[in-house]
């Protein structure tokens, strides 16, 4: 066993081999949710999703790999918290133009996120119900109800719109 692989050596090396770091050691920027997903994501373009661990993400971050089971309780987790920040690719209301040109601009932004996001797409449905995905859906009701669709005729619309969307992607 390696000192970096003795948990008791209460020291490990950054990824590159610099000089180690002691557990009380600032790392610069603060762990978040935010910054562990995009560095999965960077992870998953270079190495593919076969390419991404706990381990592999902690060692991307600089952190101990526990700290990531902080904000992720395994890799699925994190794959469908990914599948839902790929799923969400608009949270504002599109400027100008018709209802018709709105919902276009917002459904070619998601088309084109789910479409980069090839490897974690299938992952989208389980995550579909997940804050940011909804943000988008919020953003269609709200332009489909200022069309003069009802509640349930803008539903409808919606998921013919986004599974055609999501199917096409």
């Amino acid at each position: 066993m390696t000192q970096r692989d003795d948990p008791r050596a209460g020291r490990r090396r950054r990824a590159g081999g610099a000089e180690p770091l002691s557990r009380g050691e600032p790392r610069g920027e603060r762990l978040s949710r935010e910054r562990i997903l995009e560095a999965a994501i960077g992870v998953v373009e270079r190495d593919g999703v076969e390419g991404l661990s706990m381990r592999r993400l902690a060692q991307e971050l600089d952190v101990w790999p526990m700290s990531v089971y902080r904000y992720f309780q395994d890799k699925d987790a994190l794959l469908d918290a990914m599948a839902a920040h790929s799923a969400a690719p608009a949270t504002g209301k599109p400027a100008g133009g018709t209802w018709q040109e709105q919902l276009k601009t917002l459904l070619d932004d998601a088309r084109r996120q789910i479409a980069a996001s090839a490897e974690i797409g299938a992952r989208i449905p389980r995550a579909f119900l997940e804050p940011e995905p909804l943000k988008l859906t919020e953003t269609a009701m709200q332009i489909l109800k200022n069309a003069g669709f009802d509640a349930g005729e803008a539903a409808r619309a919606w998921r013919a719109l986004y599974s055609y969307t999501f199917g096409f992607a």
